[in-house]
């Protein structure tokens, strides 16, 4: 049996594709708009069908038009990438050279199927460079949509496209209200205009509850006209949004919220942001303005004077837009979460509204969602036992804990943070209980501190974090009857060797072959630990190495092993400060004081001893902070030479 050739898709595809790009009238006239914008047009005229009449709904621009293989590319292309293919500006045509790149609005590829909105199919008459192409666009079963060339033409003037609709929809927008939704998008540039009907896209089309002007005195150089224009409803992005200046009817720069001194009005997340527009009629300007209008003059009075009493305006008018807008989150929070608040006492429900009003009025950027769910946590904590010990909590952290707790939990359950947050708390205390032990000169057990250096492997370097390393014991044994001797502490302690002037410890990964069987030792750790009082010499340096020998001749070492071997005391002799290697590099040896020892466990940890002075951990220890945390005196001149690696030295 064979199989249809391709890929069969739903008649529902386009709808889920593109959304209210081909549902909405008021979306689908923007979108269509914005392709004009992008092309680079100066002049784009809408026939919007009116009823009694026969007319079809046409979409004509003075754009830079596209070639056969740009429109094929485009519209057969799902989800096409316009930034990658064209950048993120669109230069004006060659004869327009002058004007500066317009920021492109369009980035999916979905804004061209908004002409399915308004006919069942559609024809694009596309002309540039002398050809002109018109092509049929229609709904398909087995794919979403077809395209087909029905004509070519040569020698053709310009450049532009249209777009007309075949089979048309019914319409529920009246040219009227199609201006409205045009005019509140469209007409920060005057390079930029738009008709529909025949009837020019003005301010004037935008509803009085949409658009406020205000006089703005410039005292000493004259008044600028600002023009507020509220869309009342938040767009995707901030796209034709912002702040745009026009000097003489031109454009300066680039609209949006960042100004040309690089300062942000508004954060660009937010939905004032992507809702309102304000454009800025200054002609006064025009000697402050850049030769190529990208900007002003940043040396000269008037602009500075100007621009601060521009943005003075617009910060006061979008203050009084967000007191309206926190009143109503206020309103909204308090009728949803009713039924719960219902159920507190009055002196709680008194507190939990004096909440609400508080977090709205001091963080106004929280959306209407995010506020009620703030709310409604609380009203649950109201109702619970330990309402005030989590509230306290919450409070006494500063903006930054309260944003780190956030990562923390989106990035961690509560359950995985605790065994992170133990093991930090017990390698704290192995720190604590190394410091106290290691400048205890006194201590005649050295042996006790071999089991702490088995559980502190971590601090000589990461590759010894592994939970594969163990201590050895058949290592420990080959070195026992080394030294012929079964002493009182070796039986005790079988996991290293007792020395006359210390002990010693092995602790090994194993290696495995091809078939996942160990087949012998892979890294190899030898902590020896001098006896305080003696002196790391060139003896005791070398101590280690007849360790690795004596494991050599038993097998426990082979060519493909690497051992690190660290003698570690209170003093080391200042000519035996370097590291030494043995067997073609394979084996390292570095003598180590216990306060270099100290130090870099504290490094490793990254100085958490120190920021966690007032963790929960050390005072059910009984620890007094400040006595914990004064720092230990050094016992070794150089202590920083004695932490670098060996290759770092000159």
């Amino acid at each position: 049996m064979t199989e249809a050739a391709g890929l069969f898709f739903d008649n529902r595809f386009m709808e889920r594709h593109a959304g209210s790009i081909i549902v909405d009238p008021a979306v689908a006239i923007v979108e269509l708009v914005a392709n004009a914008w992008d092309a680079w047009s100066t002049k784009v005229d809408i026939v919007w069908p009116e009823r009694g009449t026969d007319a079809a709904f046409t979409i004509k621009d003075n754009g830079k038009g596209m070639t056969e293989a740009q429109f094929l590319t485009r519209w057969k292309t799902l989800d096409y990438n316009r930034l990658r293919d064209e950048g993120a500006e669109s230069p004006p045509p060659p004869e327009m050279s002058d004007l500066r790149p317009r920021v492109a609005y369009g980035r999916n590829g979905k804004g061209r199927h908004a002409a399915f909105r308004f006919g069942e199919a559609y024809r694009v008459r596309t002309w540039r460079d002398g050809t002109a192409v018109t092509f049929e666009v229609r709904r398909g079963t087995a794919q979403p949509f077809t395209v087909d060339r029905i004509a070519i033409e040569a020698e053709v003037d310009g450049h532009g496209t249209e777009i007309m609709a075949i089979s048309p929809q019914p319409m529920h927008m009246t040219p009227d209200e199609a201006r409205e939704v045009i005019g509140t998008r469209f007409l920060a540039d005057p390079n930029f205009t738009v008709t529909v009907n025949g009837t020019k896209v003005t301010f004037d089309d935008i509803p009085e509850a949409q658009r406020r002007e205000i006089e703005i005195e410039v005292p000493g150089y004259g008044t600028a006209h600002l023009i507020a224009i509220d869309t009342q409803k938040a767009d995707k992005t901030t796209r034709q949004h912002g702040i745009a200046w026009r000097v003489n009817n031109r454009i300066v720069g680039t609209p949006g919220w960042v100004g040309f001194d690089q300062e942000r009005l508004v954060d660009g997340r937010s939905s004032e942001a992507k809702r309102f527009i304000f454009i800025v009629l200054a002609d006064f300007l025009v000697d402050e303005v850049l030769p190529d209008w990208s900007g002003f003059w940043p040396g000269r009075d008037a602009w500075p004077a100007t621009r601060a009493a521009v943005h003075a305006r617009i910060r006061e008018y979008l203050g009084a837009f967000s007191a309206d807008r926190r009143r109503e989150t206020k309103q909204t929070v308090r009728e949803n979460l009713g039924r719960t608040i219902a159920q507190l006492t009055p002196v709680s429900r008194d507190r939990w509204n004096e909440f609400v009003d508080r977090i709205v009025d001091t963080c106004p950027s929280m959306t209407p969602d995010t506020v009620e769910q703030v709310a409604g946590i609380l009203a649950n904590l109201e109702l619970s036992t330990s309402k005030y010990e989590l509230i306290a909590k919450l409070h006494d952290m500063q903006p930054g804990d309260l944003d780190e707790l956030n990562a923390l939990l989106v990035d961690w359950t509560v359950r995985t943070a605790k065994l992170a947050l133990d093991e930090i708390a017990q390698r704290l205390k192995l720190i604590r209980e190394l410091d106290q032990k290691l400048r205890d000169e006194t201590m005649d057990e050295v042996g006790d501190l071999q089991p702490l250096f088995e559980r502190s492997l971590w601090v000589f370097g990461p590759e010894f974090e592994s939970l594969e390393f163990t201590s050895n014991r058949g290592m420990t044994e080959v070195i026992r009857k080394f030294y012929g001797r079964k002493d009182q502490g070796s039986r005790l302690r079988p996991d290293f060797v007792m020395l006359p002037d210390g002990s010693v410890g092995f602790y090994s990964r194993d290696s495995h072959d091809l078939g996942h069987e160990v087949d012998g030792v892979s890294r190899l750790v030898i902590a020896e630990i001098k006896k305080p009082g003696v002196l790391i010499g060139s003896e005791e340096k070398q101590q280690p190495w007849k360790y690795v020998r004596k494991l050599m001749d038993k097998g426990y070492v082979t060519d493909a092993t690497t051992v690190t071997c660290y003698v570690l005391g209170s003093h080391i002799d200042p000519a035996e400060t370097g590291d030494e290697t043995k067997n073609n590099n394979r084996v390292f040896i570095r003598a180590m004081t216990y306060s270099t020892f100290v130090k870099r466990a504290e490094k490793r940890m990254l100085g958490l001893r120190d920021k966690l002075r007032d963790a929960p951990f050390l005072k059910e220890q009984g620890i007094d902070p400040e006595t914990y945390m004064r720092p230990q005196l050094p016992q070794q001149g150089d202590l920083l030479d004695a932490v670098e690696p060996a290759a770092t030295r000159s």
